[in-house]
């Protein structure tokens, strides 16, 4: 604001930034409101983790598969067909990623469109995010599949699965061990 040539005068406070003791008292009160917004960061993410750890879902839109019902991730039947053929052709053919996505938009599959999705037909990146995606079997819960990058204020990159938080859901799987272990030691 000062680049501007305007300043701040608070009345009830008594700060006044054209002043120098108005100009400490706006620093040390930006300094405490940061140390508080950390804080609340912090507790926060204490709190999601400790959500993951009892296999609930942490929010954001359900996955492909599941639909949100109070919170809680329910089998949406409509979209768990897709999930299950994505997976069968997967394991019990020698179809690959791009040829399982070839099949259900020529077989006449349509995928729901969901939150901003403006695209109807599957797309390789489609059915490998359901091959990675843990969601679907062991009723795992994931948290933190996402790091901050170091030195940088808000740019993240995946996290290997070795190395994000895994826990066993309280919501169904659509598919079973044996199919996520084929893609495991295919992928």
């Amino acid at each position: 604001m000062q680049d501007f040539g305007v300043n701040l005068i608070c009345v009830e406070d008594g700060i006044d930034s054209s002043k120098d003791a108005g100009k400490l008292m706006i620093s040390v009160l930006s300094v405490v409101a940061e140390i508080e917004r950390e804080n609340i960061l912090v507790q926060n993410m204490e709190g999601r983790r400790q959500k993951a750890r009892e296999g609930k879902w942490n929010g954001g839109f359900a996955p492909y598969g599941y639909q949100l019902i109070n919170g809680e991730l329910h089998i949406a039947e409509n979209e768990a067909e897709i999930i299950g053929i994505i997976y069968d052709k997967f394991a019990n053919t020698t179809m690959g990623i791009a040829a399982i996505a070839a099949f259900l938009n020529n077989s006449g599959y349509k995928k729901k469109l969901r939150q901003n999705n403006t695209i109807e037909g599957f797309s390789t990146s489609f059915v490998k995010g359901v091959l990675d995606n843990p969601v679907y079997c062991w009723q795992a819960c994931v948290w933190q599949k996402k790091e901050k990058i170091l030195g940088t204020r808000n740019e993240y990159h995946i996290v290997k699965q070795d190395k994000y938080m895994l826990n066993d859901g309280i919501h169904e799987a659509i598919v079973s061990e044996e199919l996520w272990n084929v893609w495991q030691c295919k992928s």
